[in-house]
């Protein structure tokens, strides 16, 4: 087989038609529960990473919770204790998401901040300073198409509960 300059353009063209397609293929979206719990593990990630905008993303300017804190009240709160300069380290349990429609879903989750060096859940307890919270709320997808928590409300856990 001879190559000749017209068989390598076309060859050429079929491989950029070919990325193409597969690049510009409409993908599927994630379900509403592996939405939501994606976005959970992204907020503790950067809360881990003391980036407090990076947890403020999934949180929606019209948040509210039963303890009637706003959206710029928890992150007040998040600053303070993600930015006080110890390691912070963050572990999310018991992640339960439960949808409501494909733009509301509710969910349930323990999270422990603990400042240590750990890097296992099970290592957390020994020279930590540990608070724990379970966290109940609705996530909704708003029309940016970004899932974001828009109420909240908190129990305080106790050592016990953690076992």
């Amino acid at each position: 087989m001879v190559l000749t300059r017209s068989r390598v353009v076309s060859g050429m063209a079929a491989l950029v038609a070919a990325a193409l397609v597969l690049f510009l293929w409409p993908r599927e979206e994630p379900g509403v529960k592996d939405a939501v719990t994606r976005r959970i593990i992204a907020m503790t990630r950067s809360a881990e990473d003391k980036d407090v905008g990076g947890v403020m993303e999934g949180v929606s300017e019209r948040f509210k919770t039963t303890d009637g804190w706003s959206r710029q009240d928890v992150h007040r709160i998040l600053a303070a204790q993600v930015l006080r300069g110890q390691w912070v380290r963050v572990f999310t349990t018991d992640i339960d998401v439960r949808e409501v429609s494909p733009t509301q879903a509710d969910f349930q989750a323990r999270f422990i901040f603990g400042r240590s060096q750990a890097d296992k859940l099970e290592d957390l307890a020994r020279d930590s300073v540990l608070n724990a919270y379970a966290i109940e709320g609705t996530f909704e997808k708003e029309p940016d198409g970004e899932w974001r928590v828009v109420k909240a409300k908190q129990r305080r856990l106790e050592p016990s509960e953690l076992l």
